[in-house]
């Protein structure tokens, strides 16, 4: 499954393992929880805690993440 996460940045693709939304948001919580915002390494702790993987692909992603908003979307593919 793909995942957007959209930051100031710029967005990043994901891929990994299908996952209900609940399951996903927990995912996002938990590195939220743990990230530090001054090193900006939220994408790399999700890859390592959940085992994510950064890809560039032009595929529709399944959900998207903005991290200003902490809001989680379920894309109609």
């Amino acid at each position: 499954m793909i995942i957007e996460i959209e930051y100031f940045k710029g967005d990043t693709k994901l891929y990994g393992h299908m996952v209900k939304m609940c399951e996903l948001q927990k995912q996002f919580e938990e590195v939220t929880k743990r990230y530090d915002p001054k090193e900006d390494n939220f994408i790399g702790l999700l890859c390592r805690m959940y085992d994510w993987s950064v890809v560039e692909t032009d595929s529709t992603p399944q959900y998207i993440y903005d991290m200003d908003t902490n809001l989680l979307i379920k894309q109609k593919i």
